[in-house]
C-alpha cells in the first residue's frame, strides 16, 4: 500500500503547489490605488490563465490574502461594474520576485533621483513603491556595509526650469489608454469633450507629449500631457493607423521644431577650444569635422550637416561668444540680426 500513500502525497503536493502558483498569479493582477479590479474580473483572468476555479474560491483567496498583504476593498466604478473591487494600498511596498540586490537598489535610487529633475512629481508617484523597496533593501540588508550610502550620491539637475504641473489621475488614465489602444475623452487646453486617439508617448526634457489624432481627423497632433484634464477612458479602440511608426515620425524631426522648409544645413562654425572639446564628446552630428581655423589659430572650425530647426538655433544663441556662425550665409545673417537686437536692448 506504500505506492498508494506515495500517490496520495504526490497529488496533495501538486494541488498545494498549484494553489500557491494561483495565488501568485492572483496577486500579480491586482493594481495599486487609485486603480482597482473587481472580483469578477480577477476570476476571469485566472480562468484565462488556465486555473479552473470558482468565483467563490477567488473571493476566499482574496480575503485570506488581505490578512497578509496591504489589499484594499472598495466599490468598483464605471459602467457595468458591480461587486467588490480590489487594489494594493497606494503606499504599500512593492513586492518583487526576486527581490532587489544592493547594487540594483542603489541604481534604482539614482535613477529616480535623476527623474525628479525631468518628470512632474505627480507622474513620479507611480514609481514610489520601487523607491521604498530600494530604500528598504539598503537599510535592512547588511546595514553596516551600506551605512551612509545616501550621503555619497547626488544628482545635479541640468535644467533650471521646473517641470510643469500635471493632473496625476489624468496622466494615469492616458497611460492606460495608450497601453490598451483605447480612445479617451478629455478636456484639452480648457476645451471639453475632445475625443482622442492615442498612438504614442514622448518625453523631451521636462515635458511629456502624447502623439495622437482628434475625433475622425487624419492629421497627427503632438499634445502636452499637462494640458489634459477630466480624462475618461472609452471602450472604443483607437482607429487603425498601420502606416504610423513612432520612430519614423520622430526621425522626421517633428520634435525639433523644424522650420517650414525642413532642410539640412551645411553648418560651419568657429568655436573656442573649450566648446570644441565639448562637441567632440557630445557631437552635433555623426559626421562632423574639426580643423584649425586659418584666420584664428587659437580657435577651431567645425563642419557638420544638421537639420535646420529652432532647437538648433536656440542652442547656437545659447553659446554666446563661444561660437560664430560662418555659414550658410542665411543662418549667419539670422544670427547677426538676433544678436544686434539683443545688444540694442542693453545699449542703455
Amino acid at each position: 500500500m506504500s505506492w498508494w500513500r506515495d500517490t496520495i502525497r504526490h497529488l496533495i503536493w501538486n494541488v498545494m503547489a498549484d494553489a500557491s502558483l494561483r495565488l501568485l498569479v492572483l496577486l500579480q493582477q491586482i493594481p495599486r490605488e487609485p486603480r482597482s479590479i473587481s472580483t469578477q474580473q480577477l476570476h476571469q483572468r485566472l480562468l484565462d490563465a488556465g486555473y479552473a476555479v470558482s468565483l467563490r474560491t477567488v473571493q476566499r483567496d482574496l480575503v485570506n490574502l488581505s490578512s497578509h498583504f496591504a489589499l484594499m476593498q472598495n466599490q468598483p466604478t464605471g459602467r457595468g461594474k458591480t461587486g467588490v473591487a480590489w487594489a494594493f494600498s497606494q503606499n504599500s511596498q512593492h513586492l518583487a520576485f526576486p527581490s532587489m540586490d544592493a547594487v540594483t537598489a542603489m541604481t534604482v535610487s539614482m535613477a529616480l533621483a535623476h527623474l525628479k529633475t525631468l518628470l512632474p512629481a505627480q507622474v513620479l508617484q507611480h514609481l514610489q513603491p520601487w523607491q521604498l523597496e530600494a530604500e528598504a533593501q539598503l537599510s535592512t540588508h547588511n546595514s553596516n556595509k551600506y551605512q551612509g550610502w545616501i550621503n555619497k550620491v547626488r544628482i545635479v539637475p541640468q535644467h533650471f526650469l521646473q517641470a510643469p504641473q500635471v493632473d496625476a489621475q489624468a496622466v494615469g488614465l492616458i497611460y492606460e489608454a495608450v497601453l490598451e489602444n483605447r480612445q479617451f475623452c478629455a478636456t484639452y487646453k480648457g476645451k471639453p469633450d475632445r475625443v482622442i486617439h492615442p498612438y504614442g508617448l514622448v518625453q523631451q526634457g521636462h515635458t511629456l507629449y502624447l502623439i495622437c489624432r482628434f475625433y475622425q481627423f487624419d492629421d497627427v497632433r503632438i499634445t502636452v500631457l499637462h494640458r489634459y484634464q477630466d480624462v475618461q477612458l472609452l471602450n472604443e479602440p483607437v482607429r487603425a493607423f498601420p502606416e504610423f511608426n513612432i520612430d519614423d515620425y520622430l526621425e522626421s524631426g517633428v520634435m525639433q521644431l523644424l522650420l517650414p522648409d525642413q532642410q539640412y544645413l551645411d553648418l560651419r562654425l568657429r568655436v573656442t577650444p573649450w566648446l570644441a572639446a565639448h562637441l567632440e564628446e557630445t557631437p552635433l552630428a555623426e559626421q562632423q569635422k574639426f580643423t584649425t581655423d586659418p584666420q584664428h589659430p587659437d580657435c577651431y572650425q567645425l563642419d557638420a550637416q544638421v537639420l535646420d530647426s529652432m532647437q538648433l538655433r536656440r542652442w547656437l544663441l545659447s553659446q554666446g561668444a563661444g561660437l560664430q556662425v560662418l555659414g550658410p550665409p542665411r543662418l549667419r545673417e539670422w544670427m547677426a540680426t538676433i544678436v544686434r537686437e539683443q545688444a540694442q536692448q542693453y545699449a542703455d
